[in-house]
């Protein structure tokens, strides 16, 4: 019960005790009174018989002339006397009382005669008096009164008392973990002192929660950022390369070495600092290019080389990216002992499969021969790796994807997340498929790069959370499904009308069993706008959840705010981490910044056995990947 309907109910139940103990004490005085009133009078009325009453044969006729009158004045029934036991005189109104009806009995003796008694019977005191509301107006007004008095006071009591209620709603939610649902102004709070306190105590808990993602950020930052022009070192450019050569889902990807090779000459003669100096400006004309590649990340491969990784990409866009890269990089402030730059550029297309030391020195052997060529230049490792023999053309992707999503025919498979080999899975992940023309079948990975290239994003998503919808309404349903949504389309209006729209349909128990996973890198770009569309989901019973985690050194302040109820680890950081103490630091880093709240912790990409035990000695949750199951086909109906 809450602390003003508590307040409210034992004011209310004091104030009827006291009105009912005022009323019950009246009616006792008020009787009270009353008998002994008519004691009074028949003291009175026996005095005067006393004084007035003759022995001998006299008495009765004396008696008789006055004694009627007294005894009707006085409301008495009958009047006898009797000499010593025996009934002397007598006289009633006429009509004797019946034994069942309500009397009151005195008996008093003669002064002037001891051997005389008398007995006096009378009606009780008021017997006569009428108990209509008209009769007792004046005390039904007053408790009317009282009652009118009482609810006025209680309405003022609980406006009063309104910010002391606010105050404990906050509390409760707080002390839930559900202070994002809070929906008045702690200004409205009462006592104000106690407001003010808690308002600091949560300001200083919010900048402790920043803090400790600032360090958690510092901590990857030294462990995966180069200090100088803070971009990814070698470590994490190592990390992220291998995971796209495991990724099945990607088709291709091309890699660019770039060298400043007069970089060198510049810290001999101007000094490192200006070296320094040109190496951030060049970072920073590279980061500008990358945006345009979705998924594309810079790192400082060597001290004047640069490593430039493109998912997704074939060698004529190889090629043009190239191309691009030295147009920007000539347009940098060159010192004037550079009259002018050599800049060269090595680049390898890959396929998923290959060694990362063999797409390294093919990387490599690249830049050697661009260098070999002299002036300004790149070099491309050809393996025949064209639009035609991946399958990018725009126009193909197009037609193949409206097609797909008219009919109907997303495929979808399944992968388990297990807190232990063998045990049921806790959650399962619902993973995308197509097949093409030629009846091969394509990852996620594949496809959504060439769907959010071709516009059709937003219709391939609602599509697959359509059939998400359908297997989560399915009776024999035994875990909790997660499904991917992308970060443009959660942020397209009405792409978000339609899925609250959808979602507000099934009963909120159904929803708790449905995971939204969104990506980090999205999650990062767009991180306030992001905060409405999820507390929608959230409110309506959704878990949210965040993936390939780990994947950029970016704030990890999106798990505090966005409730998160899984952190999913990028791949990158699970392969061979039981050899990788750089990569177990980083995974420590951000189970450190879950700690305090529900949310969990999940690898994914576990393939070996060592993997799993070292991330349990970690601390993680669960684990995904094909050390526990493969991805199985869902057969919908």
């Amino acid at each position: 019960m809450k602390f003003t309907n508590q307040f409210i109910t034992t004011i209310t139940l004091c104030v009827l005790a006291a009105v009912l103990m005022v009323l019950v004490g009246a009616a006792l005085s008020f009787y009270r009174i009353g008998i002994a009133y008519q004691q009074r009078q028949v003291d009175a009325v026996v005095r005067m018989v006393d004084e007035a009453w003759q022995p001998g044969a006299e008495a009765r006729p004396a008696i008789d002339r006055w004694l009627p009158a007294l005894l009707d004045v006085n409301d008495i029934i009958e009047f006898s006397v009797h000499n010593n036991g025996q009934e002397y005189y007598r006289y009633d109104l006429g009509r004797p009382l019946a034994e069942d009806e309500i009397r009151e009995e005195y008996h008093r003796n003669l002064n002037s005669d001891r051997n005389l008694s008398v007995t006096l019977i009378l009606r009780p005191p008021f017997y006569y008096i009428d108990h209509s509301l008209a009769a007792v107006s004046g005390l039904t007004g007053a408790i009317m009164l009282v009652f009118a008095g009482l609810l006025l006071s209680l309405r003022w009591f609980r406006r009063q008392l309104r910010g002391a209620e606010l105050l404990e709603q906050r509390g409760r939610l707080i002390l839930e973990g559900k202070l994002s649902m809070l929906q008045h102004q702690p200004r409205e709070e009462w006592p104000q002192a106690a407001s003010r306190a808690l308002d600091k105590l949560m300001a200083d808990l919010r900048e402790a929660r920043k803090e400790r993602s600032r360090f958690d950020t510092f901590i990857r930052a030294n462990v995966f950022v180069d200090r100088k022009i803070g971009i990814g070192n070698r470590v994490f450019f190592d990390n992220r390369l291998e995971a796209a050569l495991n990724d099945s889902a990607s088709h291709s990807g091309a890699l660019l070495l770039v060298e400043l090779q007069d970089l060198e000459h510049i810290n001999y003669k101007l000094g490192h600092d200006r070296g320094d100096e040109l190496l951030g400006s060049a970072s920073v004309y590279l980061s500008h290019l990358i945006k345009r590649y979705p998924g594309a990340l810079q790192a400082r491969y060597t001290g004047n080389t640069f490593a430039l990784l493109f998912p997704n990409m074939v060698e004529s866009e190889a090629l043009e990216a190239a191309r691009q890269v030295l147009k920007l990089l000539h347009r940098l402030h060159w010192p004037d002992v550079v009259r002018e730059p050599s800049l060269y550029i090595g680049g390898v297309c890959f396929r998923c499969g290959e060694q990362l030391h063999q797409v390294q020195e093919e990387a490599e052997l690249a830049l050697r021969s661009a260098t070999l060529q002299g002036g300004d230049g790149y070099f491309m490792y050809y393996k025949g790796l064209t639009e035609e023999s991946s399958g990018k053309g725009t126009v193909r992707w197009r037609t193949l994807l409206g097609r797909l999503i008219d009919q109907d025919a997303i495929l979808l498979d399944r992968q388990g997340i297990y807190a232990s080999k063998g045990a049921e899975p806790e959650s399962q992940e619902l993973l995308a498929r197509i097949h093409d023309e030629q009846g091969r079948e394509l990852a996620a990975g594949h496809f959504l790069p060439m769907a959010e290239k071709c516009g059709l994003l937003q219709d391939l998503d609602r599509c697959i959370m359509l059939r998400c919808l359908t297997v989560l309404q399915e009776t024999d349903r035994r875990a909790t499904l997660a499904v991917n949504l992308s970060v443009a389309s959660l942020l397209n209006r009405s792409f978000h009308r339609w899925l609250v729209f959808e979602l507000i349909q099934l009963p909120k128990s159904l929803l708790n069993d449905l995971v939204i996973e969104l990506s980090e890198a999205g999650v990062g770009r767009h991180f306030l706008e992001l905060i409405k569309p999820l507390r929608a989901l959230k409110a309506l019973g959704c878990r949210l959840a965040v993936d390939h985690a780990g994947q950029d050194v970016v704030s990890t302040q999106y798990i505090k705010e966005y409730d998160l109820n899984y952190l999913k680890l990028h791949p990158s950081l699970v392969r061979d981490i039981d050899k990788k103490s750089v990569n177990q630091m980083a995974v420590r880093s951000l189970l450190g910044n879950c700690m305090g709240n529900h949310t969990r912790v999940i690898a994914v990409g576990v393939e070996t056995e060592a993997e799993w035990e070292c991330l349990q000695q970690l601390g993680v949750h669960a684990g995904q990947g094909y050390y526990f199951a493969c991805p199985e086909r869902f057969a919908l109906i």
